[in-house]
């Protein structure tokens, strides 16, 4: 290990075979070999290969960018380049053409916030096709002149429904589908390169077991063999082991989680077995998501249906989990050990009756069954000198039944509000089907998967029919307790779910046996909806407009001037300027408290930090430190008093983002907490509105409308609207660098507002606003959160920058942009409302407060006319 210090090399134990150990590793980018530098903590071809690759200007467009850009599939483009890149691997990873539910399945987990997905996917279903004939030069029409649509090989009239008469074109109103096309239209002509491929100089080379070192004296192994993971075990018992990194690395990133040595398991052939034997199916714990996918896929095809019961229960429950990209990474091992309360797939190895091998150093094999397994919060039934080898899953029986349930806030790629895994095992006797054996266990209703033992052991032994519901729900209700402050809310809601999944299990069950003949009796028909699959047609738009040509481009549906550099990834964002030298890198300091006096900073931990280069606070703003849209009513820096979580206390600057965010988390602030008013209610109670603020429009005597008894009915309620966390896809960024001895100030911003940042680095620096330059280029989207609310931080990262005559660069992670900027106001309305039976509206009085911006009054004591004011609150 050649960066190891003689220190650190006598502190750590031998590992067996170290000198055969490679500390060089090699990708090959576009044919050109490179060796990844020392001092990585992980590999990852994909941060090399980039859309760049694909296509570019210089050589031309790929079809797939060529695509997305002609059907106005790119707006703020920041998330235009992942779409392609997802397309592109499934095209080239496609043995056939793909449908276009695989598209779709291969976009999810994409997200866009400015387009919309009916473009983008207009855009690449032109690549899903079931008539290769018509993808060719030949003619796509029939012999009797009809289009064939290239979709489904089929005569339609889309196209011809399309054929508009130019001259009478600005006064139609036209209607736009992106009917699937042909390669002789969509082929880029111009695109001059081979299709890139793995490279064959890596696929030949000779896998070698890999020791690196990282920062921070982080150690990276990857072993091939089982016998060294267990031996790099014993020498680190604390050692992580990785596979896809989708917790690790947001343990680290956001948990700031420390692990010295770790290990990657990814080419251990002991632990990616799959295998079916005679006790079940045999899964490694380090096999993919993806690669179970397709293995159930193919063994549900070829065995009985009564044996893979459990393996269709998995396969339908995977297709709610996570999306493409990890499911990608992600393992069997790593998920389970995980061992997240909410995990999607633990309740069904529980509820299967399967058996997890585990091994320790010494390769002495232990199983436990999966019910077992779990001991606590993420804690599991592994020690410190032992590794999860394997799962085996247990083959089902005749008449042995097993169900999956998942319940989110949307259907695709999002966590379980609540989950299960059902399983029943039935015996017939005299006539009746007797339960023989049961499973219910349920996911998101506590620490761990929970099992309703009770239930479990009122079923056996009862015949199967609807008698025994009622009993059951009962049971279910004191199995599954849910207190009415436990964690995630919506208790009523959740506790509902416990007895739905139940409800929808008896009904599959019953439907299926019915099916196959096993009971005569079927479900009712209002019942059928309840066991009937989630699916849904492929995603499928039309678009409207009224085509009004001005001149030459206005009014057209025009491919606008940034496409091509967006779906190449060539576009620049405020991430991507060319920084100058001697940059440093910001990170901020939060409040952590939501009201509370600031007593003492410290900072002497933060000085240690490599890199550190500063800490700014309040005292060293050369100018104001308050700033504000309308009134300067905001500090930069809190001073004195914090007022809500995130509010920025300081900023410092170090060498690079990471040793910034680093020296950032270690600045301790010691308070003295104040009362804090959490709730509109509470502001309302407490009387804490904003000076002068109160605003009042009234028109007419409302109170002596509600008591003339004019109105036939008069009800009074509340409602509230809660509040809302959104995003763009690009968080805020600024780069700030000092010109002429820092007499003047320019800065690269990605805000919607360049004047406001301006203004206000002017103001918070002391400097005229002729001697402040702002410049944007672009935005990754911003939804007005970069219109008064970005300016704050080039504000902050002014500071800094001025005093040290250095440039700096804040560019925030998703959670500080989250708790710092992304947030909408929640609202609470208090209304009165008299009226005649025939619903005409006579008098209201209407009062919404606003904890964050406005508090409006409207009142109308006319049946004509209506008032409205405004008044303002905390």
């Amino acid at each position: 290990m050649g960066s190891l210090t003689k220190a650190a090399e006598e502190e750590r134990p031998a590992v067996e075979g170290e000198d055969e150990w490679s500390d060089e590793a090699v990708v090959y980018v576009n044919g050109v070999r490179r060796v990844l530098p020392d001092g990585l903590a992980h590999l990852t071809l994909l941060q090399y290969l980039r859309v760049e690759g694909i296509g570019d200007r210089q050589r031309g467009l790929h079809p797939v960018q060529e695509s997305l850009a002609n059907a106005h599939g790119s707006q703020c483009g920041f998330c235009t380049p992942g779409f392609v890149m997802s397309m592109y691997a499934l095209l080239r990873s496609s043995k056939q053409p793909p449908t276009e539910d695989q598209i779709e399945d291969s976009l999810a987990g994409n997200l866009c916030r400015c387009t919309g997905y009916r473009p983008i996917i207009d855009a690449f279903r032109v690549f899903s096709k079931t008539d290769n004939s018509v993808y060719t030069n030949s003619s796509s029409e029939s012999t009797n002149g009809q289009t064939i649509c290239p979709s489904t090989g089929k005569p339609c009239s889309c196209r011809n429904e399309m054929d508009v008469d130019a001259n009478e074109a600005s006064l139609s109103l036209r209607m736009k589908r992106y009917s699937p096309l042909s390669y002789n239209v969509i082929d880029g002509n111009a695109y001059d390169e081979r299709e890139l491929i793995f490279p064959p100089e890596l696929q030949l080379r000779k896998v070698t077991p890999l020791k690196l070192n990282g920062f921070n004296g982080i150690r990276w192994y990857r072993p091939l063999k089982l016998k060294q993971v267990l031996h790099l075990k014993s020498c680190y018992p604390d050692a992580k082991l990785i596979i896809g990194n989708s917790e690790v690395g947001v343990e680290t990133k956001f948990k700031n989680a420390q692990y010295k040595v770790v290990l990657s398991v990814t080419h251990v052939p002991e632990l990616n077995i799959l295998e079916v034997k005679e006790d079940g199916i045999h899964i490694g714990s380090s096999v993919r998501l993806v690669q179970l996918q397709n293995f159930f896929k193919k063994i549900i095809a070829e065995r009985e249906s009564h044996e893979t019961s459990s393996c269709q229960a998995i396969l339908r429950q995977l297709k709610w989990f996570a999306g493409t990209q990890i499911r990608n990474v992600a393992s069997v091992g790593g998920n389970i050990c995980t061992a997240s309360p909410i995990s999607d797939l633990n309740p069904l190895w529980m509820a299967t009756c399967a058996r997890f091998q585990i091994i320790d150093v010494r390769g002495n094999v232990r199983s436990t069954l999966a019910k077992d397994f779990f001991r606590g919060y993420r804690k599991v039934d592994l020690k410190p000198d032992e590794i999860f080898l394997s799962v085996i899953l247990p083959w089902t029986r005749p008449l042995e039944y097993v169900k999956e349930f998942k319940q989110a806030h949307r259907r695709e790629d999002d966590i379980a509000l609540v989950n299960a895994g059902m399983r029943v095992y039935l015996r017939e006797a005299e006539g009746y089907q007797i339960i023989s054996d049961v499973s219910i266990v349920y996911g998101g209703v506590a620490a761990v998967p929970l099992r309703a033992s009770k239930t479990e052991t009122f079923l056996t032994g009862k015949k199967w029919d609807s008698g025994l519901l009622d009993n059951a729900f009962d049971l279910l209700k004191d199995d599954i307790p849910l207190s009415e402050n436990a964690p995630g809310g919506m208790i009523e809601f959740r506790r509902s779910l416990t007895l739905s999944f139940f409800f929808k299990f008896f009904l599959s069950v019953t439907h299926e046996m019915n099916t196959n003949g096993v009971l005569k009796d079927g479900l009712h028909v209002t019942h059928l909806s309840a066991v009937q699959s989630d699916s849904r047609p492929a995603t499928l738009g039309t678009q409207g407009y009224e085509l009004v040509r001005q001149g030459t481009s206005v009014g057209q549906s025009m491919v606008h001037m940034s496409a091509m550099l967006q779906v190449t990834g060539e576009a620049e964002y405020t991430d991507d300027a060319l920084v100058p030298p001697n940059t440093l890198h910001a990170a901020l300091v939060l409040s952590k408290k939501a009201h509370a006096r600031i007593l003492s900073i410290d900072d002497s931990l933060a000085k240690t930090s490599p890199g550190f280069a500063g800490l700014f606070l309040s005292k060293d703003v050369p100018g104001a430190n308050h700033i504000g849209p309308i009134i300067h009513d905001e500090e930069v820096f809190a001073s004195d008093v914090v007022t809500c979580v995130g509010q920025i206390i300081g900023i410092i600057v170090a060498d690079t983002h990471d040793n910034a965010k680093n020296a950032a988390n270690k600045v301790h602030i010691e308070y003295s907490e104040l009362p804090a008013i959490l709730s509109i209610d509470e502001a309302v109670k407490t009387c804490s509105f904003h000076p002068n603020t109160k605003k009042c429009l009234v028109k007419g005597d409302v109170e002596k409308c509600f008591l003339s008894g004019a109105c036939n009915r008069i009800i009074s309620g509340e409602v509230r609207v809660g509040g809302q966390e959104h995003f763009y896809m690009e968080p805020q960024g600024t780069l700030i660098w000092p010109v002429d001895s820092g007499n003047e100030i320019h800065m690269v911003s990605s805000t919607q507002a360049p004047q406001k940042h301006q203004k206000y680095v002017a103001n918070v620096l002391g400097l005229p606003m002729s001697k402040v330059v702002c410049k944007t280029k672009r935005i990754g989207g911003g939804f007005g959160g970069k219109e008064t609310r970005s300016a704050i931080y080039a504000a902050a990262v002014a500071v800094p920058s001025y005093c040290l005559r250095r440039p700096v660069k804040l560019i925030l992670d998703r959670d500080i942009d989250m708790i710092t900027s992304g947030q909408r106001h929640s609202f609470l309305g208090k209304y009165k409302v008299g009226f005649t039976n025939d619903g005409k509206i006579l008098a209201l009085d209407l009062e919404i407060y606003n904890n964050g911006g406005n508090t409006l009054d409207l009142s109308s004591g006319s049946p004509r006319t209506c008032n409205v004011s405004f008044r303002k609150c905390i």
